[in-house]
């Protein structure tokens, strides 16, 4: 079971508690206390969920923020929760292309997928239904680029989402950032060697 995947027990704090700061610019916010961890290194807001893993039914398709943010910062593998694998040639990733990545993909992809240990890449390439979907990599290169989530817009009644927007990408220099509520936390890929999946044994 991914480490960083949502149970469906975990479940976010409601839209109603978002708020607006006004100093020394309009932001985000939550309604009464704000915590550190409420904020990444950036200063973006990121969503608050509930913390349950192992409590009800896995929903492999989702992250959980905070799961997501502490593997993808601290490079830990995203299915144990232990250090990732790296060797002379970086760190160990999956990626898959998407329509954001550069025509030089993979180097330069942009990735929320959080790096692998040498165990469960090969674990997942032997069960996974999608391995053939995904590209294994050496990256050394793991560059912080940003943040993904929903934005919103300030009105005159406060925030409200907008519709369209609930998975964008923002770099960390990116002036919507104060209107972001983060869920994950995006890596760009720099110095990036394929893999072959068959080579997994031999080559980790």
């Amino acid at each position: 079971m991914p480490y960083v995947a949502m149970w469906d027990s975990e479940k976010a704090v409601a839209e109603a508690t978002l708020a607006v700061t006004l100093a020394p610019i309009p932001k985000l916010a939550y309604q009464g206390r704000e915590f550190p961890a409420d904020r990444d290194g950036f200063g973006v807001l990121w969503a608050r969920c509930s913390y349950s893993p192992g409590v009800g039914r896995p929903e492999f398709a989702s992250m959980h923020p905070g799961r997501q943010y502490e593997c993808m910062y601290a490079m830990k593998c995203q299915v144990c929760g232990g250090p990732a694998d790296r060797n002379k040639d970086g760190w160990l990733f999956f990626d898959w292309r998407n329509e954001l990545d550069p025509t030089s993909w993979p180097e330069g992809a942009l990735s929320a997928m959080p790096p692998l240990c040498a165990k469960d890449a090969r674990l997942s390439t032997a069960v996974c239904p999608k391995s053939g979907a995904f590209t294994v990599l050496r990256v050394r290169a793991p560059r912080l680029w940003g943040v993904g989530g929903v934005s919103y817009r300030l009105t005159v009644d406060g925030w409200r989402l907008n519709h369209g927007d609930t998975d964008i990408w923002l770099p960390k220099d990116d002036p919507g950032l104060p209107s972001m509520l983060a869920s994950k936390l995006i890596r760009e890929l720099r110095k990036v060697t394929p893999v072959n999946p068959r080579d997994l044994r031999t080559a980790l």
